[in-house]
This record gives C-alpha cells, sequence and structure tokens, in this order.
C-alpha cells in the first residue's frame, strides 16, 4: 500500500455507515481523489472542520493498487473557507465552483494548474464580486480542458476582446477588465451553454443561481 501527500481542496463529503464519509478532493499532484474518513461523524474526530466544501488542505492518503477507494490518513487545514464569513450568493457560488470541480476533475492526473485557478478565484472570493469571478472561473475551466472555443465565434467583437483580455489577467485584476452588466449577462449564458454542452447535463447548482439569482 502506498501513501501519499499532496496539498488538497475539499469537494464534497457524505456518509458512508454510520461512522464514516466517502470524500471527493482535487488535490495539486493527483487529480481527483475519492477516499474513506474513517470515524469522521464520531465525536472528537481528527477530521473536525478539514471537511467542509473547499477548505485548503494538507492531504495524506494511502491506496493499494487498482483500489478506487482512498483510505484518508490524515487532512490538515491550510485555510479555511467557512461558510459564515461570506454573503449566500457567494456561498451559493462555491456550491456551484465544487460541482464543477468534480465534473471536471480527473484521477491520476497532475491538476496543478485547475489547482491553481481554483485557490486564486477562493481568496480573491473575499474582494471581488463574486459574479464576474465565476465566469472567469467557468472560461478558464473550459481552456483547461481544451473545449473553448474561438470567443470572436461566439461574442461580439467588441466583447470578445474584452474577453479575452480579460483571461490574461491575474484572478485579482478581473474589475479592470470593464464588462457592463449586460455584457456579464451576456458572457454567464455562454458559459453556461459550453459547460451544459461538454458535459451534456445541467449542473444542480447552476439551476439553483438561475433560479435564486
Amino acid at each position: 500500500m502506498s501513501v501519499h501527500q499532496s496539498e488538497a481542496l475539499t469537494l464534497r463529503a457524505y456518509p458512508y455507515s454510520e461512522s464514516h464519509k466517502i470524500v471527493v478532493f482535487l488535490t495539486r499532484r493527483y487529480g481527483k481523489v475519492r477516499g474513506v474518513a474513517h470515524g469522521v461523524q464520531k465525536p472528537r474526530s481528527r477530521f473536525s472542520g478539514s471537511l467542509e466544501p473547499l477548505t485548503h488542505v494538507r492531504l495524506t492518503f494511502s491506496r493499494k493498487e487498482h483500489q478506487e477507494l482512498a483510505v484518508i490518513q490524515n487532512c490538515e487545514i491550510v485555510q479555511a473557507f467557512p461558510a459564515y464569513q461570506f454573503s449566500w450568493e457567494v456561498n451559493l457560488h462555491f456550491s456551484y465552483f465544487s460541482e464543477l470541480l468534480v465534473e471536471f476533475s480527473k484521477e491520476e492526473e497532475d491538476s496543478e494548474l485547475l489547482f491553481r485557478l481554483s485557490l486564486a478565484v477562493l481568496q480573491a472570493s473575499q474582494e471581488l464580486p463574486i459574479e464576474l469571478l465565476a465566469r472567469y472561473f467557468e472560461l478558464w475551466i473550459l481552456k483547461l480542458e481544451g473545449v473553448l472555443p474561438p470567443l470572436d465565434q461566439k461574442l461580439t467583437p467588441e466583447l470578445a476582446l474584452k474577453v479575452s483580455g480579460m483571461m490574461k489577467l491575474q484572478v485579482t485584476e478581473v474589475e479592470t477588465a470593464g464588462l457592463s452588466q449586460q455584457e456579464c449577462k451576456r458572457l454567464e449564458n455562454l458559459c453556461s451553454e459550453l459547460v451544459e454542452c461538454h458535459l451534456e447535463k445541467r449542473l444542480k447548482t447552476r439551476k439553483f443561481l438561475t433560479q435564486l439569482l
């Protein structure tokens, strides 16, 4: 049985028997990792707090060859993004980001760029408009996946130029792209269309965002 360590973002956790949980992570080195956290639902679990969605952790896990589920040995919190620090709109978007990452990340694949993108967007969410960050996040996920079409085929020349310029910026600079509210809405519709077309389904959290915002 081999033991691995990597920085990771917790994406999803759900019950597995009375006291355990299956947890999905995006790791920097190994892509998407699914593992069992034993005893997490017991009092004073060593995993307390580290399995909340989009928590930045140092993950230690072990896995036998050809074993589907890893065993989560330790999660040390590096940075948390607790729900109480953010508005309900931001928390809704965080749920959407988690679902996007579950769908787009791959197992056994280096995820350095996707991990860095995700962490930068999460950190910027404390200062910048979440709707604009969501568009930046979607565009770059589509680009990293290799399915982002030429923007001038989908947008007006002026907007395509603005969006191309925005994607060249650091995430902390996205406001300088100067997109109007109407342009942001057009971009939102395009990103939603492209994500759904690639995944061949509509994400549940995207539906909630549409209904509630």
